[in-house]
C-alpha cells in the first residue's frame, strides 16, 4: 500500500515538471515583447497626417498651412499647446506631387507642463515659444488629400527667403536721406508756419488754413507740400492754386493752375529741379473710377500748363516723376477675371504725353501678397522700386514690401528681394 502512495506522488511530480518545462519552452518560443518606449519629443509620431483640402487649394503654401493648421488643433485639443499662430510658408521644392514647405510660426504652452512635450524649443514669458521653424513634406494623394509625411527641424529663420534688407539699408542704396526731417510745419491757433532749422525758429504762412488741402487730422494731406531751404510750396483749394516761396519764407507767391477742374480727389505735388515740377490732380470720382490731369511748370512754379492725362481711370494710389521727362502713376492693383492681383504701374517718358503701363514680374510664390506700386526712386537709368501690400495686406505683418531693381530707367523691371521695415524677418 505505501508502494502504491509512493509511485503515484512520484507520477503527480512528473507531471507537474514536464508542465513547467513545457511552459517555459512555450514561453523561450513565444516570448513576450518588452514595452517599447515612445520618443515623446519628436513630432514626426503624430505622422503621417492626411487631410483633404478644398479644391481652391492649390499653392503648396496654402495646402501646408491647412495641414500644419488642423495638427495644431489636434496638439491643442490634448493639451499639448495652448495654440498656435504662423508667421509665414514658403515652398522649397518639389512638384503638385510632393513638395517641401517652410513654415515659421509660434506656440503658446499651457500653465502647467503637458505629460507629451515636442521639444518646441525656448519658452519666452507668457509661456510664449517663438520662431519655431519647419520643413514639411507633404504627398498628394486621390480626391485632393494631402499627406504631411516628414517634419525636419531647423534654427534657420531665414530659410527659403529671398535677400531681406532694412528699411535703413534700403533708402542707403536708393540714395534717400532718411535723416532729413519730413514735416517741418505746424498748424498752431489756425496759423501754418513753417522751419528752416529743426524748429529753433518759425515762419508764419500767410494762407488761410481753410484753404488748405487738410486730411481727418486737420494736417496738410500727404502730397500736398514741398518744404525745402529752395522752394516751399503748398497746394490751396482757391480753384487750384499753388503758394509758393524760394526764399525761405520772406515772400510768397500764389499761382492759379486751374480753375476749370472738377471736384477733386487727390493731389501730388513735387519738384525735380530748380525750375521743373509736376501737379499730379485726380477727380470727378463715381465709384472706382476718376479722371486724372497731369500738370508741369519748367519756371519754378510761376506758370502752369496741362501736360495730358493717363488712359485709365482707376483710382490712383500715387505718382510722381523723377525728372522733366519721366514720370510714374499707380493706379493700386490690377485684376484681371479670377487671377491674383498684380500691381497697376504706369510710366510715361516723354513728359507726360504718352503713358504706358509698365509689368512688375511678381515671382510666382508672393502673387497675390505684393499689389501695390510706391513712386521708385533712381541713380542714373538704375532705378529701385518697391511694391507695398496694399490697404488690406496682411503678410508677415502687412508691412513686408517686395524690392525690384530697374537698369532701362523703369522699362523692365526685376525682382531684388524684401524690404523689412519692422524687423519681423531679419535676425534678431
Amino acid at each position: 500500500m505505501k508502494k502504491k502512495k509512493v509511485g503515484i506522488v512520484i507520477i503527480l511530480l512528473c507531471m507537474v515538471i514536464l508542465l513547467v518545462v513545457k511552459m517555459i519552452n512555450e514561453e523561450k518560443a513565444n516570448p513576450i515583447p518588452e514595452p517599447v518606449e515612445v520618443n515623446k519629443t519628436d513630432i514626426n509620431s503624430k505622422l503621417p497626417y492626411p487631410l483633404q483640402v478644398e479644391e481652391y487649394d492649390q499653392k503648396p503654401e496654402t495646402i501646408a498651412y491647412r495641414i500644419l493648421f488642423d495638427l495644431m488643433k489636434s496638439l491643442e485639443s490634448e493639451g499639448s499647446i495652448d495654440g498656435a499662430n504662423y508667421t509665414r510658408f514658403t515652398k522649397l521644392s518639389g512638384n503638385e506631387n510632393s513638395f517641401t514647405v517652410a513654415v515659421v510660426f509660434n506656440v503658446q504652452l499651457p500653465e502647467e507642463t503637458p505629460e507629451i512635450d515636442y521639444g518646441w524649443g525656448e519658452m519666452e514669458d507668457h509661456r510664449a515659444v517663438p520662431s519655431i521653424v519647419w520643413k514639411l513634406t507633404i504627398n498628394k494623394g486621390e480626391n485632393r488629400t494631402y499627406t504631411l509625411t516628414k517634419i525636419e527641424k531647423t534654427n534657420d529663420t531665414q530659410i527659403g527667403l529671398p535677400p531681406v534688407e532694412s528699411l535703413e539699408d534700403y533708402q542707403k542704396k536708393a540714395g534717400i536721406d532718411a535723416s532729413l526731417e519730413i514735416v517741418d510745419y505746424e498748424i498752431d491757433n489756425h496759423q501754418l508756419k513753417v522751419t528752416y532749422d529743426n524748429g529753433q525758429n518759425w515762419e508764419s504762412v500767410p494762407v488761410a488754413v481753410e484753404d488748405l488741402v487738410l486730411d481727418h487730422a486737420q494736417q496738410l494731406q500727404q502730397g500736398t507740400f514741398v518744404i525745402g531751404p529752395d522752394r516751399t510750396a503748398f497746394v490751396l483749394n482757391k480753384g487750384l492754386s499753388v503758394l509758393i516761396s524760394t526764399d525761405k519764407g520772406e515772400s510768397w507767391n500764389e499761382v492759379l493752375v486751374s480753375n476749370q477742374l472738377p471736384a477733386i480727389r487727390l493731389q501730388i505735388l513735387g519738384f525735380t529741379s530748380e525750375q521743373d515740377g509736376y501737379l499730379i490732380v485726380t477727380g470727378d470720382k463715381t465709384m472706382s473710377s476718376e479722371a486724372n490731369f497731369i500738370f508741369k511748370t519748367n519756371d519754378g512754379g510761376q506758370s502752369w500748363y496741362n501736360a495730358g492725362s493717363v488712359d485709365n481711370y482707376d483710382l490712383v494710389t500715387d505718382g510722381g516723376f523723377i525728372d522733366d521727362q519721366l514720370g510714374f502713376v499707380s493706379y493700386g492693383e490690377y485684376r484681371y477675371e479670377s487671377e491674383l492681383p498684380v500691381p497697376n504701374l504706369y510710366r510715361t517718358a516723354d513728359g507726360g504725353g504718352n503713358w504706358e503701363r509698365i509689368e512688375v514680374p511678381i515671382p510666382e510664390e508672393y502673387l497675390g501678397y505684393f499689389t501695390t506700386a510706391e513712386i521708385p526712386t533712381f541713380q542714373g537709368t538704375d532705378g529701385t522700386l518697391l511694391i507695398n501690400q496694399g490697404p488690406q495686406g496682411d503678410y508677415l505683418g502687412g508691412n513686408v514690401l517686395a524690392k525690384f531693381h530697374s537698369q532701362d530707367q523703369g522699362k523692365t523691371w526685376s525682382f531684388a528681394g524684401l524690404v523689412d521695415p519692422d524687423g519681423v524677418l531679419l535676425p534678431k
